[in-house]
């Protein structure tokens, strides 16, 4: 029979009441209320009320409505530090936390007592040269104490428990020889692809030339040119670093280990969750979305596996790439109840309950997982995490052989199934002509996959099933919790920098979060402490917040003063509700992929373009007036040396000369003789009144360049005879 085992003082949060665990009564727990004393009950299938069944503990803490906290203490600095909600993100900019840290660490390690005398002699004796150029001169025996008693206990020192709460400091990083980096690389990129050492030396020459003329990939342009350095000093360098590894015969070498060596010795354990393997494999399937008519592509599985049962005690299939974010979900549902089928459920009840907490973490040695972020989270929730040894998958062989069983199982008999290269050519195959099942398919298939496989025979084992090998060591040893499993969550969440607060929201990632009760508060709290330079006429705030890319629908919002994360929900809850990040950014893709086929950017500029012309054209004064100052601007020095001579050229036409300029002729007006027997007619009125826009087309009428034509005198008709 399973049970429980908590440590001393654990809290138990039911609907935000807490609870102690008093002692295991039968298949029941009994808890009590901290400040009221009384026992917890819950409803009983029967409708009677009794303390919760080990089953009944877990569905409340599947459903959320049950949550474990860390045990507190009677001293209260010790407390607001539990509450706290640092992150590893938080407390890296303050070196002093990071000291607290390594000197509690360094002093528990070796069980030296929290006296003053005790700690000032084993830092003398633990004080090194290294540790006095890291953190400089020995601190005082009463300070380290106080550390040590008001900052988390041992087995339990998180970096929120060590972060000043007076100020963080930030450390300086000084860069390496940027022509030594280019050197090495160069050498180990030569050594791997097994070519000359004057091929080395002519790449490692073609990216200096890069670095100093400014067109490398990656790197910026120096102040000062580096030198290139001579064909021996590669060679030297070739020397240094030539052994077995670096060398090209490692291909033929890895080929011998794997057609005649064996595995060696495999990964052993002495109880079941001591130890735990992690790998990811994409998934040889192609996963469709009929409502956005969309092909999604090849997810990626993250298998969680126990080495002692050879259990799979957690799995996520996700379109994400490998990152310390699958590891922290992996062990999150590596640590709650599993919901397996429900016919299997019922007939193998084990299954509800291969969970628990590792005591060591296998993981590979991507460049993700040995950041040290990872590293600290994992030491501070409780666990290791070793690292494969490189190139030697045999080291894990364990996973490798359960994973490829797990992906052939899923895939083979699913429509869209990919192929290797040369079956398709063989077959005139397309995958993705194929692709049907969905993620939801796709994970209930999984879902039926895993249970069987933990209910099948296994021969690593001695031919038992890994959940009857579980089943035994649960009811020997019981189930480990984690202590703060939250604080763990929130050190492998991604985070975003240098966000943008205001009374609408916070928008990221396109969507807009919102909460009408909290974002107020959150203003109240960090507009009076912006910075000066940095405030707004509104009231808008700079922020960083968490979350989580498996459900953007929630983002977390640090709160600097009280020191607490704040939840905020999108404000469009139907889209956003249980939405992965790799679905939303192809959701994004695919409308800006169809708004393209809609017009093109150049299409929109062009007619943007017209717009302003024509804004331009509607007030005559305003463009000569827009004319006259741009004349002025290029006759300004600076701008003239930027900019350079720029000339506007205006093609004027000669005007055409008609006959008239040369021919003699009367005006019929002047030679009439019945002018004067002519009825009279009125006076001729007077034109209209002239309006603003005509002074301002005059005005740009004379604004404008105009071609003069040669004088030519005309002949004055009436000097010659007529009416004078």
């Amino acid at each position: 029979m399973a049970f429980f085992r908590f440590k001393p003082g654990t809290i138990i949060e039911i609907n935000g009441a807490e609870f102690e665990h008093v002692k295991n009564l039968g298949e029941g727990l009994v808890l009590i209320h901290r400040a009221k004393g009384t026992t917890f009950e819950c409803e009983q299938p029967d409708g009677s009320r009794a303390i919760p069944t080990v089953e009944q503990f877990e569905n409340m803490e599947a459903d959320g409505i049950l949550v474990i906290r860390s045990p507190l203490s009677k001293h209260r600095i010790r407390n607001f530090n539990e509450k706290a909600e640092w992150a590893l993100g938080d407390a890296a900019i303050d070196q002093k936390a990071i000291a607290r840290a390594e000197i509690c660490d360094l002093l528990d390690q070796r069980g030296v007592p929290n006296g003053n005398k005790a700690i000032g002699r084993a830092l003398k004796e633990l004080w090194t040269q290294e540790l006095t150029g890291k953190f400089g001169r020995i601190p005082a025996s009463r300070t380290v104490r106080g550390w040590r008693t008001t900052r988390g206990y041992i087995g339990n020192r998180h970096p929120r428990h060590m972060v000043s709460l007076t100020g963080r400091k930030i450390g300086d990083f000084r860069p390496g020889d940027l022509n030594s980096r280019i050197m090495w690389i160069s050498v180990l990129r030569g050594l791997d692809a097994g070519i000359s050492i004057s091929a080395i030396h002519a790449d490692y020459v073609a990216s200096i030339r890069q670095v100093n003329t400014g067109t490398h990939p990656n790197l910026p342009k120096p102040d000062k040119p580096l030198k290139v350095l001579d064909q021996r000093t590669i060679r030297r360098a070739c020397i240094d670093l030539e052994t077995s590894d670096t060398t090209a015969r490692h291909i033929s070498k890895a080929a011998i280990e794997q057609d005649w060596l064996g595995a060696g010795k495999p990964l052993t354990a002495d109880l079941v969750m001591q130890r735990v393997i992690i790998d990811h494999t994409p998934i040889d399937v192609q996963v469709a979305c009929p409502k956005l008519e969309i092909i999604l592509g090849r997810p990626w599985l993250t298998l969680v596996i126990d080495v002692k049962s050879r259990a799979i005690v957690g799995y996520v299939i996700t379109f994400i790439d490998p990152s310390i974010w699958t590891v922290g979900e992996a062990l999150r549902r590596m640590a709650l109840p599993k919901r397996p089928p429900p016919a299997m459920a019922n007939r193998y009840p084990i299954l509800r309950r291969l969970r628990g907490k590792a005591t060591e973490v296998i993981v590979d040695n991507a460049s993700e997982f040995r950041s040290h972020t990872m590293e600290a989270a994992a030491r501070h929730a409780g666990f290791s995490v070793t690292f494969c040894p490189i190139g030697q998958p045999r080291y894990r062989a364990i996973c490798e052989r359960a994973i490829s069983t797990i992906n052939s199982r899923l895939s083979n008999d699913l429509p869209g199934r990919t192929l290797t290269m040369h079956d398709t050519r063989r077959y005139g195959y397309n995958a993705e002509d194929f692709a049907v099942v969905m993620m939801d398919e796709l994970e209930a298939v999984a879902n039926q996959v895993i249970a069987d496989y933990n209910t099948s025979p296994h021969s690593g084992i001695g031919d038992r099933q890994p959940a009857l090998v579980f089943e035994q060591d649960l009811n020997k040893y019981g189930i480990n919790y984690f202590s703060d499993f939250d604080s763990f969550r929130r050190d492998t969440m991604a985070i975003v920098e240098g966000a943008q607060l205001s009374p609408s929201g916070l928008r990221a990632f396109g969507l807009r979060y919102h909460d009408i009760e909290a974002v107020p508060a959150l203003l109240n709290h960090l507009v009076p402490i912006e910075p000066r330079r940095k405030r707004r006429d509104d009231a808008t705030a700079t922020v960083h917040f968490r979350y989580d890319p498996a459900d953007i629908s929630t983002i977390q919002v640090w709160n600097r003063v009280t020191r607490k994360y704040v939840e905020l929900r999108c404000s469009d809850e139907r889209y956003a509700g249980g939405m992965p990040l790799w679905l939303h950014e192809k959701i994004q893709a695919e409308a800006k992929a169809q708004g393209a086929s809609f017009n093109s950017e150049e299409e929109r500029l062009a007619m943007r373009g017209q717009l302003i012309k024509a804004v331009r054209n509607i007030s005559p004064k305003a463009l000569a007036e827009y004319r006259k100052r741009l004349a002025q601007l290029l006759e300004i020095p600076r701008i003239r040396q930027i900019t350079g001579n720029l000339v506007d050229l205006t093609n004027a036409h000669p005007e055409a000369v008609t006959l008239g300029d040369y021919i003699s002729q009367d005006r019929a007006a002047l030679n009439a003789v019945d002018d004067e027997i002519l009825s009279s007619r009125p006076a001729p009125r007077n034109g209209r009144a002239r309006t603003d826009l005509d002074y301002r087309r005059e005005e740009a009428r004379r604004s404008q360049p105009q071609v003069t034509s040669p004088d030519r005198g005309r002949k004055n008709l009436a000097d010659k005879g007529g009416y004078q």
